[in-house]
C-alpha cells in the first residue's frame, strides 16, 4: 500500500506531463517550421525570418488581420452583453419557458458549423442581402456560436453567488438593474473577462462558418491563410500561425493578470455604502 502510493505521484505526473507534450507538440512543430527553410520552398536550408516578413506584408493577410479584429471586437461585445443578460435571468428569474430558454442558447452547440454557416447565406441572400460580407452580418453569425460558452462560463458564476446579496440591495432601494451593477457585476467580472477572452478568441479563429458569408475580395485572417494554402505550400501560412499563437498566449497572460487583480481587488474591497436607489 505504501509503495503504490509513493509511485501515484510519479504516475499523475508522468500522465499530466505525456498529455502536455501531447497537447503542445503540434503548436511546437508550427512554430519550428515557421523558422526553418526548405530547398522545396525556395527559402534555403537554416534559420530565416523570411516567412515573417512575407506574412507580414502579404496583403490579403494584414486585410484580413483587420477585418477578423473587427469582427471579434464586435462579436465579443454583443455575445458578453446579451449572453451576460441571459445567464442573469436564467440563474435569477423563474419564468415560464426558462428552461427552453436555456435550451435555445445551448442549441448553436449541436449543430455543425458548416450547417450554421450554409443556413446563415441563405438567410442572408434571401432576406438580408445587404448583410451579407460585412462586419455586422459575420459578428452576428459568430455571435450564435459564441453565446452558448458566454452563457455557461457566466451562469456558473452566477450559480456561486448568494441572491440574497442582490435582493438585500433591493430592499434598500436599489432598482433591479442597479442592484446587478453595484452587486453582482463586480463579483463576475472575472468570469465576464474570462468568457471576453474565449469569445474574442474564438471567434477570430473561425473559419467554417465565416467561409460561406463573405464575398471573394473580402475574408478574414483565418480565411485568407485557408485560401493560400490551396494555392500554395510554403511557410508563410505556418510564420502567420506562429504570430496568432503568440498573440493568443499574450491575450490569455493579461487576462490571467488582470482577472487576478479583480479578484484581489474584490477581497480587499470595502463594503459598499451610501444610497443604493442612487
Amino acid at each position: 500500500m505504501t509503495t503504490s502510493r509513493r509511485l501515484l505521484p510519479v504516475v499523475r505526473g508522468l500522465f499530466l506531463t505525456a498529455a502536455t507534450v501531447f497537447v503542445l507538440l503540434p503548436l511546437g512543430v508550427v512554430v519550428y517550421s515557421s523558422f526553418r527553410g526548405t530547398a522545396a520552398s525556395g527559402g534555403g536550408a537554416g534559420f530565416t525570418l523570411r516567412w515573417f516578413r512575407e506574412a507580414l506584408s502579404y496583403e490579403p493577410f494584414t486585410v484580413g488581420l483587420l477585418y477578423s479584429t473587427q469582427v471579434a471586437v464586435l462579436a465579443t461585445c454583443i455575445s458578453v452583453v446579451v449572453g451576460t443578460a441571459a445567464a442573469h435571468a436564467i440563474a435569477r428569474l423563474s419564468f415560464p419557458g426558462r428552461e427552453l430558454l436555456r435550451s435555445v442558447f445551448v442549441m448553436p452547440l449541436s449543430l455543425p458549423r458548416v450547417v450554421t454557416g450554409f443556413s446563415l447565406f441563405v438567410l442572408y441572400a434571401s432576406l438580408f442581402p445587404t448583410a451579407y460580407g460585412t462586419v455586422g452580418g459575420i459578428a452576428f453569425a459568430h455571435c450564435l456560436l459564441l453565446m452558448p460558452f458566454v452563457v455557461a462560463v457566466v451562469g456558473a458564476a452566477l450559480a456561486g453567488l448568494d441572491p440574497a446579496l442582490e435582493e438585500a440591495a433591493r430592499d434598500l432601494g436599489a432598482s433591479p438593474l442597479a442592484a446587478f451593477v453595484r452587486i453582482t457585476l463586480p463579483q463576475v467580472r472575472p468570469a465576464l473577462l474570462a468568457a471576453a477572452v474565449f469569445a474574442f478568441l474564438t471567434s477570430f479563429d473561425e473559419v467554417d462558418t465565416s467561409v460561406f458569408l463573405m464575398p471573394a475580395d473580402t475574408t478574414t485572417l483565418p480565411v485568407a491563410m485557408f485560401l493560400r494554402l490551396e494555392q500554395r505550400q510554403d511557410p508563410t501560412v505556418t510564420a502567420m500561425s506562429s504570430l496568432l499563437i503568440a498573440g493568443s498566449l499574450l491575450l490569455a497572460a493579461l487576462a490571467a493578470v488582470a482577472a487576478r487583480r479583480v479578484a484581489g481587488a474584490l477581497v480587499n474591497a470595502p463594503a459598499p455604502q451610501g444610497d443604493f436607489a442612487s
